[in-house]
């Protein structure tokens, strides 16, 4: 080709590109950097309520470093996203959404950490005086509501995708996913299992932004054990 044809801004195109590569390399190693681990989560199926629960600890999030930050009365939020698929299928729309949020801050004069606990279905206060007592209200969750029976097919293998992060960067996102947790009960928009809840993984699972510290992992693949069962079932 004769390359007095070619336009004279081509050549600062392609420079372009191979800057906006170099600029993108970090960036792309940092994110392979952040490999996505394989953790027990425990599901347990309430037949009676029709109600999925889902239990998992994630304190190796907390490390030395944030463990001593909080010694010193720093405040610090804590946000689990999590989205449940059924296995063995190559669907990457999941069956149901759910959250769970703490926020710590110490106070002087009661000498004790406040903890705002913030999950489906509700928020809720606690107290505690040791680190001990927010590692296990925060870093754990237990029976944490994850699906309803409208979502969740009955007896069918489960797998969850989780991301832990401390400290978001993002105080707007943050207060929507606060109120997408606490929306009101006997609405349109209430029940997990309205378009809302896979809406949410999209929202938020992918979109919560930087933050202090982040977790990601993934369950085994696991049937769910059946707790409280109805007598249609027995």
């Amino acid at each position: 080709m004769n390359r007095t044809l070619l336009p004279r801004w081509l050549p600062g195109v392609r420079w372009l590109g191979l800057l906006l590569l170099l600029l993108c390399a970090p960036v792309a190693a940092r994110a392979q950097a952040r490999p996505v681990v394989t953790r027990d989560v425990l599901f347990e199926w309430d037949a009676e309520a029709k109600l999925l629960y889902i239990s998992t600890s994630f304190r190796d999030v907390i490390d030395p470093e944030l463990q001593a930050k909080l010694s010193r009365g720093l405040p610090t939020t804590i946000v689990l996203t999590a989205a449940i698929y059924r296995s063995g299928t190559s669907a990457a729309t999941p069956l149901s959404t759910t959250a769970h949020t703490c926020k710590v801050t110490w106070h002087v004069w009661e000498e004790a950490y406040r903890v705002e606990i913030t999950r489906p279905g509700g928020s809720q206060v606690r107290w505690t005086t040791t680190v001990e007592g927010v590692l296990r209200r925060c870093a754990e969750v237990r029976r944490l509501v994850a699906g309803t029976a409208q979502q969740i097919p009955y007896g069918a293998q489960l797998s969850c995708s989780a991301k832990v992060q401390v400290n978001p960067l993002s105080p707007e996102v943050m207060q929507k996913l606060k109120l997408w947790v606490l929306r009101p009960s006997g609405t349109a928009t209430a029940a997990p299992s309205d378009a809302l809840f896979s809406t949410f993984t999209g929202l938020f699972l992918q979109r919560v932004g930087e933050a202090e510290r982040e977790l990601k992992f993934n369950s085994r693949p696991l049937v769910p054990t059946v707790v409280r069962p109805s007598t249609e079932q027995k």
